[in-house]
């Protein structure tokens, strides 16, 4: 049985191409990103679907979001 909630951290990233944000589980092996924090978000919500669709869940597990800003972007 899953857990009722799931646990993500958001860390935002910047390289030659420009910002992107990278969503990682702590229950689950999962990671996804996005070139916006909404779209980092959508991909989750997605992903999340994906992992337990075999289950044949009813409900999903709630999932809560950490996003920790680093003095750099604050």
């Amino acid at each position: 049985m899953p857990p009722e909630l799931l646990h993500f951290r958001v860390e935002r990233f910047d390289d030659e191409d420009g910002v992107y944000f990278v969503v990682s589980g702590q229950e689950i092996a999962l990671v996804t990103e996005g070139d916006t924090l909404d779209e980092a978000l959508r991909h989750l919500r997605e992903a999340v679907e994906l992992y337990y669709e075999e289950d044949g869940l009813t409900v999903l597990p709630r999932i809560e979001v950490i996003v920790e800003v680093t003095p750099e972007y604050a």
